[in-house]
């Protein structure tokens, strides 16, 4: 593969992406699925998009474009996150740190798939921690991540809420 600058960026096309050993430990690359030639116009920003949030968060490493779907569509549309949050966590307080931890701990359980166990060893602690904040969260909120089925929308909608909440400047 080639690689250009390209908006000051270093941009390459290739049939296949690079192989983890081409990478030097510290870049990150950000692929997408193969696309026609009338269609990269239309990726190339995405790219740029998932590469600076990349970067924000101190990746390393090759990515897949299509795992930053959900840090896009929240970056670009900040205002519904704060409307979620506020609807869905407006009983925390952004300067208490137990409410701050009880945040962390519902993204950590959703970003583990709802699963205590895994949600627990994400967080170097037991289950029964995972499960008492989750019950707290509830009680201060008077709603719940694990109760009835709200599908993959009331999920994605608490983790939209969660993370915007915790990345604001105002939480900190």
């Amino acid at each position: 593969m080639v690689t250009v600058p390209l908006d000051g960026r270093p941009a390459g096309l290739g049939p296949l992406p690079p192989e983890d050993g081409e990478l030097a430990p510290e870049a990150l690359v950000v692929v997408a699925p193969a696309a026609a030639l009338p269609e990269l116009p239309r990726l190339y920003p995405l790219l740029v998009r998932a590469l600076d949030l990349g970067r924000h968060q101190g990746l390393h490493g090759l990515y897949d474009v299509t795992g930053f779907a959900g840090r896009i569509a929240l970056t670009e549309q900040p205002h519904l996150g704060a409307l979620l949050s506020r609807r869905l966590l407006a009983d925390l307080d952004p300067a208490d740190a137990f409410h701050r931890r009880l945040a962390l701990t519902a993204l950590a359980f959703l970003d583990n798939g709802r699963r205590l166990d895994q949600t627990a060893a994400a967080l170097f602690t037991h289950p029964h921690t995972v499960r008492y904040r989750l019950g707290r969260l509830r009680q201060i909120t008077s709603a719940s991540l694990t109760d009835g089925d709200g599908g993959p929308l009331a999920a994605l909608h608490w983790w939209w809420a969660l993370t915007a909440w915790l990345e604001s400047p105002t939480q900190h």
